[in-house]
């Protein structure tokens, strides 16, 4: 039992760097409510005004202006090819998408991943609206000049608020030299003192720099105690820097506030850091409630439940939740090996496949 128990705490850990890839909080930009809008509806235009197909983000429909004439899929297909990439291929193969503009929500996250590391597929365009790619060997994505950011964003707000909002998204995908560049161009406007602050601090967070990270959140909330991105790097670094209680405390108040899979995934991982079994598996069943809810990919978060079940000695639903996380599309044939050896280790009188 010393061994078994051995091996899931070890497992646990895994299945947490596994959260940490897929469960980087999502940023809520700081741009003025009808900016912003006016910003992502001229962007859409743009990119639809050719009446070509497209794939992009179901968060996008509503902001699609009239008069776009580009051949998108459904929303229900949007919506289930994000979280399963074969019928994203499949669909590309049937309609030869022109473009593909991903959001920087999680439920873009597996597919944005998937992208990224094709080669055919690059990415050309980053900005506060998510990442364009354009299939074949298209002109790679740069940075801009400061000359060029100053001529397309005049106001000094306006073009802070692009700069960290485009930062954000690079560091989102370990482009960190880039967001430090842009962030730079950022910080001489003296402008959103406290939304730069805070994507410095998730700059450090992406990069191990856990006290730094810690530093500058609480610097981004002095400034602006509302900044909930920059609270969610701060519970992260308190994690990291082995102060459990605070940051289980900053994190049950952050859930309460704002219940959704960032702040209960926090919550969870503040709960397993402060040894609390009992609130990191309720924490865990709310952030699978509301995934599936949201048509969220699941295999992640159900491995997790599973693990912290099994820890707790709750055989039973342990074994149901790795079932149903074995069924995830978005997981790879390893992952599922995983999921079955953990499902045998529990069950040994029974043999459950492991893998495809």
């Amino acid at each position: 039992m010393n061994a078994l128990k051995k091996h899931f705490l070890l497992a646990g850990s895994a299945a947490l760097l596994v959260l940490l890839l897929v469960g980087t909080p999502i940023i809520k930009h700081c741009s003025p409510a009808q900016s912003g809008n006016t910003a992502r509806q001229e962007y859409l235009r743009e990119l639809l005004g050719k009446g070509k197909p497209v794939f992009l983000s179901s968060s996008f429909l509503t902001d699609i202006p009239s008069g776009c004439s580009a051949q998108i899929p459904t929303e229900s297909q949007i919506q289930t090819a994000l979280g399963d990439p074969a019928l994203f291929h499949r669909l590309h193969r049937e309609k030869q998408f022109s473009a593909v503009l991903l959001s920087a929500r999680e439920s873009s996250r597996l597919l944005n991943g998937i992208l990224l590391s094709s080669p055919l597929w690059t990415l050309t365009d980053v900005s506060p609206q998510g990442y364009l790619f354009r299939p074949g060997r298209s002109m790679p994505w740069s940075a801009p000049s400061t000359e060029t950011i100053v001529r397309l964003h005049p106001d000094p707000t306006e073009r802070t608020w692009w700069l960290v909002a485009t930062a954000e998204n690079l560091i989102a995908v370990k482009r960190n030299g880039e967001a430090e560049e842009i962030l730079a161009m950022a910080a001489v406007t003296n402008r959103l003192p406290s939304a730069l602050l805070g994507a410095r601090a998730s700059l450090a967070a992406s990069r191990g720099k856990w006290n730094e990270a810690l530093t500058l959140s609480r610097q981004s909330l002095a400034k602006d105690a509302t900044n909930n991105a920059s609270r969610l790097i701060l519970i992260r670094s308190l994690i990291e820097c082995g102060r459990q209680e605070e940051a289980l405390t900053e994190a049950r108040t952050l859930a309460q506030s704002n219940p959704n899979t960032e702040t209960f995934f926090l919550l969870a991982r503040g709960a397993h850091a402060a040894n609390s079994s009992a609130e990191e598996i309720s924490a865990l069943r709310e952030l699978v409630r509301i995934a599936r809810r949201e048509k969220l990919p699941l295999g992640a978060s159900l491995t997790y439940l599973g693990q912290a079940l099994a820890r707790n000695g709750e055989r039973g639903d342990a074994l149901r939740a790795f079932q149903e996380a074995a069924t995830a599309p978005e997981l790879t044939a390893e992952q599922r090996l995983m999921i079955g050896e953990l499902m045998n280790h529990l069950a040994p009188d029974q043999q459950f496949p492991t893998g495809k």
